[in-house]
């Protein structure tokens, strides 16, 4: 059971509104929610519209009087009685039946401070959150309590005993700003007594919705944050609404759900049940805050907030112990403040219970990985790579980790390819990441030859799977196979970029480059221009066949155009190692092309002096 206080210091802010739809909001979302009418000078509740024609007359403060009359504690369910909102149960525990005669003569014969001091009124209030949390055998998840305005001996209870949270609602003027300071200041210091805190959410309220050109809610905005204690954003900023149903004191969480009010109202919700952690939807939310939490406070130098967020996180995991979705997201934070044994705890968690399993392991994998446990590892990155489930999301940073597992590489790159035709968008993904690697290149050759002309590809992505083929056999030195391959599957004439392949790997046949099949490249890179912007492969594989035909005032003009299009972060093809590479990578291949221009000696790629050609 959570129970939140609704308070402001003065009245007119729309506090019971506010408490009355975030009720209405809870209920439908199946929530069992009791609100309890503690305004007991001026009792609201009943007078909205989901809680009239309620049969029990009787509240707080009989519920008070008959106690100290007996010294016994009644029964509290014989206060609360029962409503309905869309098909979900709402109870309500009145302040009483406050338009019968006698009943301001009962609440003013109530003398709070006697109770407290002589009646065990603490005890009393105690028995009653009791029997709220054991009602009819479950028990409320959620009590919220409508409190009286101004410094009160109620409003203490209210706001120090009852409450796990306090939701401080003001119209943003001075008055009640310095009016709320010492509230709040009395709840801060209670926390120094409770073992657990009260939590305060600042709620700005009735605000009006008008252009801002002097600055003045700002400004006052700003002084709330400043007096009342609290650095962040407000839990939710409710607006003025110009709308005659409020009069009607109607929930607009059920006559208007997709109203601005609503939307700000079920913000205020979503801010009460963060702070809920036994509410699974209030863990959820605020482990996906915490990061941005942490962010903050690292910004703000407030170096106490990482434990807090760390005790948090324990503390949510506490209450949901095997839910894989929390211990998921609770892995994230512990990894983003750096609390390994946690994260590995978590993840571990998840894994067992079938949340998110892929992810889960790619994220144990990294941690084994950073403690030097590279057969842990291993095992997490097979059974990532093994899964019909796995994504690309998942099998790209697994096949990135296997890297770093020698052994494992080459086996990890087998798993990855060991995939339907079906999944081809998700191959030609994995194959442009293991074109990067020329160890991998033999292996992926094979795969994506089986794919040449597999029916469920489309013509264009049959082409792909050829040409990636070739790309791999050349690269890997097979370079008879490759130009097998582009003399059997090839087009009559052949395209610019078959015409490139096979020249090059008839150089890596002969040991030399042929210079009539280079002229004639010359002649087809000058005049078939592809439309749109060049690629930087483009200008670097004109380059490579102008410094072979001895044409080094041409070939320089393309490599510094080559050099131009290159996107740093992105990927593009070398034609001088027969890899994918990075920006960095392509600007060392251009930069070793034109020194080999400079020195005026004979031209060998990279894939060709350091490639142990595969002999058939």
């Amino acid at each position: 059971m959570y129970t939140v206080t609704f308070y402001s210091y003065k009245g007119g802010v729309g506090r019971t509104m506010a408490l009355v739809n975030v009720a209405v909001l809870l209920a439908k979302l199946g929530r069992r929610v009791l609100v309890v009418d503690f305004d007991l000078e001026a009792p609201g509740l009943p007078s909205y519209q989901v809680f009239r024609g309620t049969e029990c007359r009787r509240g707080i403060v009989d519920y008070v009087t008959s106690y100290r009359t007996t010294g016994v504690a009644p029964i509290a369910s014989e206060y609360i009685t029962q409503c309905e909102v869309d098909g979900n149960p709402l109870w309500l525990m009145p302040a009483g039946d406050h338009t019968r005669r006698g009943y301001s003569e009962s609440l003013q014969s109530i003398d709070w401070q006697d109770l407290y001091e002589h009646q065990s009124g603490f005890l009393m209030f105690e028995d009653l959150k009791q029997q709220w949390a054991q009602y009819e055998g479950a028990g409320f998840d959620y009590v919220l309590i409508d409190s009286r305005t101004g410094h009160t001996d109620v409003g203490g209870i209210c706001t120090r005993q009852l409450p796990d949270a306090v939701v401080v609602m003001f119209v943003p003027n001075e008055q009640n700003i310095d009016g709320l300071a010492p509230i709040v200041e009395s709840i801060r210091a209670q926390n120094k007594k409770n073992s657990k805190p009260i939590t305060l959410h600042f709620c700005p309220s009735n605000v009006p919705d008008l252009d801002d050109e002097k600055h003045i809610l700002g400004d006052l905005l700003e002084e709330a944050k400043k007096k009342l204690g609290y650095e962040r954003e407000p839990a939710s900023i409710i607006h003025n609404y110009g709308s005659l149903e409020i009069l009607t004191q109607t929930a607009f969480a059920l006559s208007r759900p997709s109203s601005r009010l609503t939307k700000e109202f079920d913000t205020l919700r979503t801010s009460i049940i963060a702070a809920n952690f036994s509410d699974r939807e209030g863990a959820l939310v605020a482990l996906r805050q915490m990061p941005a939490t942490f962010d903050w406070a690292r910004k703000n130098q407030k170096p106490g907030k990482p434990e807090e967020i760390r005790a948090n996180a324990i503390d949510i995991r506490r209450n949901h112990p095997r839910d894989g979705e929390i211990a998921f997201l609770a892995a994230r934070v512990f990894g983003y403040i750096g609390e390994q044994d946690e994260e590995l705890s978590a993840l571990g968690t998840a894994i067992e219970v079938g949340s998110d399993v892929n992810r889960a392991r790619l994220g144990r994998a990294r941690l084994h990985l950073m403690a030097g446990r590279k057969d842990d590892a291993h095992s997490d990155l097979i059974e990532v790579l093994s899964s019909q489930a796995a994504t690309v999301f998942e099998l790209v940073p697994a096949l990135q980790m296997a890297l770093r597992v020698d052994s494992f590489w080459l086996t990890a790159v087998d798993k990855a390819l060991d995939r339907p035709d079906s999944e081809y968008k998700t191959l030609a993904t994995l194959s442009r990441f293991i074109m990067t690697q020329r160890d991998a290149l033999p292996a992926l050759a094979r795969r994506m030859v089986q794919s040449i002309k597999s029916p469920m590809l489309s013509i264009s992505q049959q082409q792909e799977a050829r040409n990636m083929a070739v790309l791999s056999f050349i690269g890997s030195g097979d370079f008879v196979q490759a130009k097998r391959l582009l003399v059997e599957t090839g087009a009559v004439p052949a395209s610019l970029q078959d015409q490139f392949n096979l020249t090059m790997a008839e150089w890596g046949i002969a040991k030399k480059p042929s210079i009539e099949a280079f002229k004639l490249l010359a002649q087809r890179l000058a005049t078939e221009t592809p439309p749109g912007k060049l690629s930087a492969n483009h200008h670097q594989c004109f380059a490579l066949v102008l410094i072979v035909l001895g044409q080094a005032e041409a070939a320089e003009k393309e490599l510094v155009a080559a050099k131009a299009r290159i996107s740093a972060g992105e990927m593009d093809f070398s034609c001088w190692r027969y890899l994918n590479v990075n920006g960095e990578a392509m600007v060392e291949d251009l930069n070793a092309m034109r020194a080999a221009v400079s020195q005026d000696k004979s031209i060998v790629p990279t894939f060709l002096e350091n490639v142990p050609v595969t002999v058939h």
